[in-house]
């Protein structure tokens, strides 16, 4: 009985390990997102925006009041900064028609993106949403931040400005 306490402890504490090496870090490079885009059945890779844009990734859901009141600040954002940045919408767990029927109700025009598994939001350090990631052109993690405020738009600005 003793044995088998201490497997399951040393099998916790194996995953717990792992289970922090998988949370992106600022710093670090980050994980290439591969996923379909919301209007038709053709791949969004971020591989194809290293070295030409910086890459703003929101994770949101229909359901998640915070991320209805940051899209539209991303909306004005991207708007503001011009060419050098990609702003990106990434659904969590959501089905296409729901996604699609929100958006489209919303007026969304920001690329969305689908993570129907939440694997990308794992991939990316996501414990809640609105979780907000800049990758710059060089493909590393350069912003973090989940939960959305009034005036966190500011603080995202400022940080795109500096790369």
């Amino acid at each position: 009985m003793k044995l088998f306490k201490y497997f399951n402890i040393i099998l916790f504490t194996i995953g717990f390990v792992l289970a922090q090496n998988n949370n992106a870090k600022v710093g670090e490079e980050a994980s290439p997102v591969i996923l379909f885009k919301l209007e038709h059945n053709k791949y969004f890779k971020s591989k194809e925006f290293l070295g030409d844009k910086n890459l703003v990734f929101s994770f949101f859901a229909t359901w998640c009041k915070p991320c209805a009141q940051e899209i539209p600040k991303l909306h004005e954002l991207e708007k503001k900064l011009g060419d050098e940045y990609k702003f990106i919408l990434i659904d969590v767990n959501e089905k296409r028609d729901k996604v699609a029927k929100y958006v489209q109700d919303k007026g969304y025009t920001i690329q969305v993106i689908l993570d129907r598994y939440g694997k990308i939001f794992e991939a990316f350090g996501g414990t809640a949403m609105p979780l907000t990631v800049v990758v710059n052109k060089k493909g590393i993690i350069t912003y973090h931040h989940t939960g959305y405020e009034t005036g966190d738009e500011l603080k995202l600005e400022k940080h795109l400005k500096t790369l």
